[in-house]
């Protein structure tokens, strides 16, 4: 049995830009601090996109619920550069009138008319790596901007029409405090953004962060104290009216979630992808590219799809990624799920003692985390992937 259905109706375009001036110390993506090759990776990206299409006929013509730009840092693109890309985006797919279009920015990096040129080529959504409003923390963390830049970014992108922005948050750095934190969620709040990503900071491996841990010339906060941390964070938000969708997300709005990543957790429905280490699900096979640009231009100019592999999941693949996908977002619809995988997921042994530890909940045909169960999502996938 097939788990996963081709959804021709809900296409999500993800394009990664590798370029940053300065790399961060936790970041795990994949990015170059060069910038001399931006210019001809732009005309790259372009030539994957032919390829792409020629690959996947069936792709063209597809219409596009939302379009992301993420790296790297893709507000180092200039307009002009963007709007190559987007010309060559609409020549094989169409744009719907409503489609949420994304693009990272780093507070460091942008201006007023660089902002208003990408929104008069359709950006609606702006998504800030702001992190901290410390500067001791966005020093350690390896951030270009400082804490003013950041706060006047997000006055800026409501200068240049903007009504969508995000702001990124990192809470558990090594020995921050409560009391950082706070002042931290104090300025965010008053910006009055539409959407807010905390993330609790995460040790990756191959990361300078990573290699500071292990030299011990950093500590790594404890779970227990993190959790603390990310449970305080959920009160601040909800008390200022954001509406936590997910484990690190925050609307003030159900129309101001990120539509681009809840078609990733879905966790059944297409989305395709262009750029070194880029990752796509098309048709029910996963397939991602070379982390590397000299490969990726390589790879193009020789006439191959820059693809380092591909496969398609097992069904218990699938169910493993659908529960993590759904569950750490709006919840698992039951009924999908269970004509999906052929089970009852509530007669799974485990639900009815997470539903006594008031970790989930059962609402409207959706199986759901709580407050609380939102810090524990990894351990409760990890339950319910047992005993089947």
């Amino acid at each position: 049995m097939n788990a996963r259905k081709h959804n021709a109706d809900a296409l999500a375009l993800y394009l990664h830009i590798p370029f940053c001036e300065k790399k961060c110390v936790y970041c795990d993506f994949y990015s170059i601090e060069d910038l001399a090759p931006q210019r001809e990776f732009v005309s790259l990206l372009c030539s994957e996109i032919d390829l792409k299409l020629q690959v996947y006929p069936e792709l063209n013509g597809r219409a596009l619920s939302t379009i992301f730009f993420g790296g790297g840092t893709p507000s180092l693109l200039s307009p002009e550069e963007l709007e190559v890309i987007i010309k060559k985006v609409q020549e094989y797919f169409v744009i719907l009138p409503d489609c949420e279009f994304t693009l990272e920015c780093n507070p460091g990096t942008i201006s007023l008319e660089k902002l208003r040129g990408y929104k008069a080529l359709g950006a609606n959504r702006l998504s800030f790596g702001i992190q901290s409003f410390h500067e001791d923390e966005l020093k350690f963390l390896g951030r270009i901007h400082n804490a003013d830049e950041a706060k006047e970014a997000v006055a800026i992108a409501r200068q240049a029409g903007f009504e969508n922005v995000n702001i990124d948050l990192i809470f558990a750095l090594p020995n921050q405090t409560k009391q950082k934190l706070s002042e931290t969620l104090d300025i965010a709040l008053s910006l009055g953004t539409d959407h807010i990503s905390a993330y609790n900071l995460i040790v990756e491996e191959g990361t300078p962060l990573n290699r500071m841990v292990k030299l011990g010339q950093v500590g790594e906060m404890n779970s227990d104290d993190a959790a603390e941390l990310m449970a305080y964070v959920q009160e601040r938000l909800a008390g200022a009216g954001y509406e936590q969708y997910e484990i690190s997300n925050y609307a003030k709005s159900e129309d101001h979630r990120c539509k681009h990543n809840l078609l990733y957790w879905d966790g059944f429905a297409d989305y395709v992808s262009f750029g070194p280490s880029a990752h796509e699900f098309i048709g029910g096979e996963r397939a991602w590219n070379v982390s590397s640009l000299d490969r990726y231009g390589e790879m193009i100019r020789a006439g191959e799809l820059p693809r380092i592999n591909s496969e398609r999941a097992t069904l218990n693949q699938s169910r493993t990624e659908v529960l993590f996908c759904q569950l750490r977002s709006t919840g698992i619809d039951i009924a999908r799920f269970d004509q999906a995988f052929d089970e009852d997921l509530l007669a799974h042994p485990d639900i009815e003692s997470l539903l006594e530890e008031e970790m989930v909940e059962v609402s409207d045909g959706k199986l759901r985390l709580t407050e609380k169960g939102y810090r524990y999502c990894d351990a409760i996938v990890v339950r319910l992937m047992q005993h089947r």
